[in-house]
């Protein structure tokens, strides 16, 4: 019982982790999306879906602030036993954490992307951009906190 309690602490440690790591991200993502990547920087297609290129770029944007923040967090608030103190700083567990990280932005900027293309969100569309990239933020929270887990802090 006393492992499934410290858990769900863990995880609740990790929302508060997540969802400041998350203000960072959008912020940085919408005032991106807004103002520095113009609408009309192109497009590509991917597995059938039209990507516009300040979309993603704007979502990368957000996802390394997220990145670091979340990363700082979680070395000082979220993991906290010696144990995972022990196998979450370091070179090799960044690049773990990093790889986790990555798979969660491809999510993130999946669904993003298949967000504003079902609802048509268009560049005068920020308060629906924001709705799409906070699905989007929860979908790679979840993804985020599993594969740290497992892969960066082995279950622990």
């Amino acid at each position: 019982m006393d492992k499934r309690k410290d858990l769900l602490k863990e995880m609740f440690r990790y929302l508060i982790a997540g969802g400041s790591a998350f203000v960072f991200d959008i912020i940085t993502k919408t005032l991106c999306y807004t103002f520095v990547f113009p609408s009309d920087m192109g497009e590509f297609n991917v597995f059938g879906f039209v990507n516009e290129l300040n979309v993603t770029l704007s979502t990368a944007a957000g996802f390394l602030v997220g990145l670091i923040v979340n990363y700082i967090i979680s070395i000082f608030f979220v993991f906290t036993t010696e144990t995972q103190k022990k196998r979450g700083k370091g070179i090799v567990p960044f690049l773990i954490y990093l790889a986790v990280s990555i798979v969660g932005l491809l999510v993130n900027i999946g669904v993003t992307q298949l967000g504003c293309n079902l609802l048509s969100v268009t560049k005068e569309d920020t308060v629906m951009f924001m709705f799409v990239s906070c699905v989007a933020a929860g979908v790679a929270l979840i993804w985020n906190y599993i594969g740290r887990k497992i892969f960066v802090y082995r279950g622990e």
